[in-house]
């Protein structure tokens, strides 16, 4: 039943993010108190950036000079419900691994600081990216932190860093975090369609399902909390590029027959070339992580155990990598650290609850399609997951 569910959805997958890795963009902003003055130093990638050429008309600016006039347009700060002035423009740098950073300056009245509360408004990306999530972390002179995530419905926040985290209950840092984790899921294309197939390998049977669900939840919470606490520090363009092949392979096997065992020894063959290939630093990614993928291809129809529980949990555990990306940005104190753990991977249930119960609907609603349709969905929808999945293991190694 549910394999039908492709053949409506995953065109929204293509069509609205056919070659990109990640639609979902996020940046954050550290801001400090300094006397009557506000220090901030915000943080985006280059890829987030690049939007803007495409999609805010900023012509043939280099990446700074547009980071800069987005910035200096989309904040807004208050103390004591005083508003503060910036100070000159923001200055931007180019920084290493695709990292576009930008400082500026704001002074408020005398005394407002002290008093609080303080408010900040972003509404950068927002423009190009509704979607962006922007982490906002702001420090008072005694070194105490307040934070919060701000999104296009809640593009602001009042801050008090005199609460502290102790102050703030555990339910507010949950429900404080649990649209983040949802909204990670949803804008996620790669994390849709990685549902997706793991709906399709399950045939619509909905036993199967939740027990599928329950294996990928099992293995991203474990490696979610491990890498959000920095007990495991993943390559994050090893886990990006990871994610599609999880796609493509759960893809590859939702196609039934001996699809699997025909084609897993000449892709681990190619798997071993290219961990040949990083032995002589012509290759992305380790070579333990390539050789390690060849011999997992190679070996799964060959006696591994195989069905949608078992594959949930181990590629749960990738997927748990890249979830951590979301709140690794954000430096949490220990206090609030598990409450918001707790948040995020909460809204990431739901997130997938919804997709998959969206599924579900889509699913029902396509048995009144002709039989060709039902027929045939099925290999439609496994041809453009494996095609999505391949082009995001390939194209993110690049």
């Amino acid at each position: 039943m549910i394999r039908v569910l492709a053949a409506a959805l995953l065109a929204i997958l293509v069509f609205a993010g056919s070659a990109q890795a990640h639609t979902r963009s996020q940046s954050q902003s550290r801001w400090t108190v300094d006397g009557d003055a506000l220090s901030v130093r915000i943080q985006t990638t280059a890829v987030d950036v690049t939007r803007l050429y495409a999609l805010g008309g900023e012509g043939e600016l280099p990446l700074t000079d547009a980071l800069v006039r987005d910035v200096e347009h989309s904040f807004q700060v208050t103390a004591a419900g005083q508003a503060c002035a910036p100070q000159g423009h923001p200055n931007a740098s180019l920084m290493e691994a695709g990292t576009v950073t930008a400082t500026w300056r704001f002074a408020c009245p005398a005394g407002a600081l002290a008093r609080g509360p303080i408010e900040i408004e972003s509404q950068l990306f927002l423009r190009v990216a509704p979607s962006h999530l922007h982490f906002v972390s702001l420090r008072d002179g005694q070194g105490r932190i307040a934070e919060a995530v701000l999104t296009e419905p809640h593009p602001s926040a009042v801050l008090n860093p005199a609460g502290g985290p102790q102050a703030q209950s555990i339910l507010d840092t949950i429900l404080r975090f649990l649209p983040v984790g949802a909204q990670h899921v949803w804008t996620g294309l790669d994390h849709v369609a990685f549902i997706l197939a793991l709906v399709l390998l399950t045939a619509g049977d909905l036993r199967r399902v939740i027990l599928a669900a329950t294996g990928f939840t099992l293995g991203h919470t474990a490696t979610l909390g491990l890498a959000a606490t920095g007990v495991l520090k993943p390559d994050t363009a090893a886990i990006e590029a990871l994610i599609g092949f999880t796609i493509a392979f759960v893809a590859l096997e939702a196609g039934g027959g001996d699809r699997m065992k025909t084609w897993s020894a000449p892709a681990g063959v190619l798997l071993a070339v290219g961990g040949v290939l990083a032995l002589t630093g012509t290759a992305p990614m380790s070579p333990l992580v390539w050789f390690g993928l060849a011999a997992f291809v190679f070996a799964y129809p060959r006696g591994f155990p195989r069905g949608a529980v078992w594959l949930a949990m181990i590629f749960g555990l990738i997927h748990g990598c890249g979830f951590a990306g979301a709140l690794s940005e954000l430096d949490l104190p220990k206090p609030r650290l598990l409450a918001s753990l707790a948040g995020f991977n909460l809204g990431v249930e739901f997130g997938q609850i919804a997709v998959i119960a969206l599924a579900l609907l889509v699913g029902l609603a396509m048995q009144r399609a002709p039989e060709r349709v039902r027929r045939e969905a099925p290999a439609l929808a496994g041809a453009i997951l494996f095609a999505l999945g391949f082009y995001w293991f390939v194209g993110r190694l690049a």
